[in-house]
């Protein structure tokens, strides 16, 4: 099983956020398979990977290539696939809201964090489910280039997280109900 079949059934979260590194990643390599062959997949042990398992997940990555090449995302933004998730987290964010004590008092928390982080996209980003999963994202991408991160920041991404974790857990439930 590919890791990000896994992800998708585990934490749809934490799926979503390796999907927008995926697509980072392959901006980075331009679309190139081979480059993605070389400096994904050529370190990693025998031991760690089998070839079969390599080739699916190769295989994998042409297929991401390919449709992010049909939606026009060589430059920005992500697969309407992942999006389509986001969304259906958006719309279980907003009913848990109204339904689920819990939650509320979680987003709660989160919410001056998620307000300061809207206004400071200036309109680009409203949605406050996809601002906790850019936050936690732009806390791997920091951390990935060694950059220290303030306490502060580190206090919001808390939140954001605690958000996204239960968000996950609700979904998986739905989903396993449906």
């Amino acid at each position: 099983m590919l890791l990000a079949d896994k992800k998708k059934q585990e934490n749809i979260s934490e799926y979503i956020i390796y999907m927008y590194q995926t697509e980072m990643l392959i901006r980075n390599f331009d679309f190139d398979l081979e480059k993605i062959k070389i400096h994904v997949f050529g370190n990693i042990p025998d031991e760690k990977m089998t070839e079969a398992q390599r080739e699916e997940a190769i295989d994998w990555y042409a297929e991401v290539i390919a449709q992010m090449k049909k939606e026009k995302l060589e430059k920005e933004g992500h697969l309407a696939e992942v999006q389509q998730i986001v969304e259906q987290l958006s719309e279980l964010s907003i009913r848990l809201l109204s339904e689920n004590e819990d939650y509320r008092a979680v987003f709660n928390a989160a919410r001056p964090a998620i307000r300061e982080n809207i206004e400071a996209s200036e309109g680009l980003i409203s949605n406050p489910v996809q601002v906790c999963l850019n936050g936690v994202l732009g806390l791997l991408i920091a951390r990935m280039n060694g950059r220290h991160i303030p306490d502060d920041t580190m206090a919001q991404i808390e939140h954001f997280g605690n958000i996204l974790s239960l968000l996950s857990h609700f979904y998986k439930k739905n989903q396993s109900s449906s």
